[in-house]
């Protein structure tokens, strides 16, 4: 009777051991699907091939079925808004021909003039101006000409680029300069008349060297034309901030600047671009 005890209890303790084994397994499986759930359906019921990843506005990785166009957000490679292009972006070089082009039109003054801009993640760009500029011009109505042989001017200042984080071949920007030349000038040709004998007598004025510095604020565009080379156009408000004085009078022309009492100028270039660094995978966060 013991040993029919025995028995019965031994296999009592294995079916409550089989119970308890078939408790826990509906617990792990549920957890097992519910992991597998929260995957991308792009993981399970999409062909992998088909898909190809873009940026979304905010910066976050998307996945594109290329044949339903549905979208699926990357969570794993979120991105945080930054700059789309790196630090030291490019370096463009530009010939300012506004002033050939307007000699050819009846302007008395200018040559040309070359600068220079880096661009910091295709926002910042910090430039650089040097040029020449010359003078002649015999004012309507009055009895002298004004003359200033090749003196050069300097700007430096910024320019702001708006779409910064849009393709740089075509760019809407503001822009800053100062400008500074040190330059002569002088009136020749001057009719002094003469009371005495009723004739008008010719007199030139001796040369003055002076200097005068002055800004610019502006707005300007670049369009690109092909591969490297684009077209720009800027529109510009400057005045002057100081200048030495002259014991004949303060000069009519200003090299850089143009006439005394304009306010309003502009510029025309032509460009190069040497790219120096290629849009990063993800934009650094400043």
């Amino acid at each position: 009777m013991k040993r029919l005890i025995l028995v019965f209890a031994f296999v009592l303790t294995l079916i409550a051991g089989g119970m308890a084994q078939r408790r826990i397994t509906p617990v792990t499986e549920p957890q097992s699907r519910n992991n597998t759930a929260t995957k991308p359906k792009a993981d399970t019921a999409t062909d992998k091939s088909r898909l190809v990843e873009s940026i979304d506005q905010k910066g976050n990785i998307v996945l594109v079925d290329t044949v339903t166009g549905t979208e699926w957000v990357d969570s794993t490679a979120i991105r945080k808004v930054g700059y789309t292009y790196p630090r030291l972006h490019a370096l463009t070089v530009g010939i300012d021909v506004w002033d050939p082009v307007m000699r050819i039109i009846g302007q008395k003054y200018g040559i040309a003039s070359i600068w220079g801009e880096i661009s910091l993640h295709n926002r910042f760009k910090p430039a650089f101006e040097i040029g020449f500029s010359t003078a002649r011009e015999t004012p309507a109505g009055m009895n002298f000409t004004y003359r200033s042989p090749v003196a050069p001017y300097f700007k430096i200042g910024m320019n702001y680029n708006f779409l910064y984080n849009s393709n740089p071949d075509y760019q809407i920007y503001a822009l800053a300069r100062y400008g500074f030349t040190c330059y002569s000038y002088s009136l020749t040709d001057v009719a002094v008349a003469d009371d005495y004998w009723g004739e008008n007598i010719p007199v030139d004025f001796p040369s003055r060297n002076t200097t005068a510095g002055y800004f610019e604020l502006g707005i300007g565009i670049k369009v690109k034309i092909a591969g490297p080379l684009s077209l720009g156009w800027t529109a510009k408000f400057h005045g002057l901030l100081h200048e030495s004085k002259s014991p004949d009078g303060d000069s009519m022309i200003i090299p850089g600047y143009g006439k005394r009492n304009s306010t309003i100028t502009g510029g025309f270039s032509v460009m190069y671009t040497f790219g120096l660094g290629r849009p990063a995978d993800t934009p650094a966060v400043e």
